[in-house]
């Protein structure tokens, strides 16, 4: 199981926002633990679900808390097996409907992804697999950018 740290989540947000914001490090780490299960910890879907979920709640960033939730989950996914399986146009209304309580973040995922053809390999970074989640997911990006 891969795991992001709450430095990977920092970059995240930065390279979002293209600069450095403030946050509150205690609330980013309570979020980043959401992505743990503790016992149990072979649930991707669920797991990236409580990241997404924390991050959305409880916004630890001055700055892009809503693109910085929906690329850690999609990195998360990807780094553990999973592929986005939606457009970013619905994969933005998805995300939106999390934020805004009108679907849960678990229903959203499940909607959002699905066990990929291939995993990526092993050799492949988690900053390249973050690189290229953004890279991937612009129009996401910006349609998520209204609402952060």
């Amino acid at each position: 199981m891969e795991y992001l740290t709450t430095h990977d989540i920092v970059w995240i947000n930065t390279s979002i926002t293209g600069k450095v914001n403030p946050y509150n490090y205690v609330t980013l780490e309570a979020a980043m633990a959401g992505q743990y299960s503790y016992g149990d910890s072979h649930n991707v879907p669920g797991q990236a679900a409580n990241l997404l979920d924390r991050l959305l709640c409880t916004r630890p960033f001055s700055e892009g808390n809503v693109r910085t939730a929906f690329i850690a989950a999609l990195s998360f996914l990807d780094a553990n097996g999973y592929a986005t399986r939606v457009d970013d146009a619905e994969a933005a209304q998805l995300i939106t409907e999390v934020e805004s309580g009108e679907t849960t973040a678990h229903e959203a995922v499940l909607i959002l992804s699905a066990p990929a053809a291939s995993p990526i390999a092993t050799t492949v970074t988690l900053r390249r697999l973050i690189t290229h989640e953004i890279n991937h997911h612009l129009e996401a990006l910006k349609l998520l950018a209204a609402s952060d």
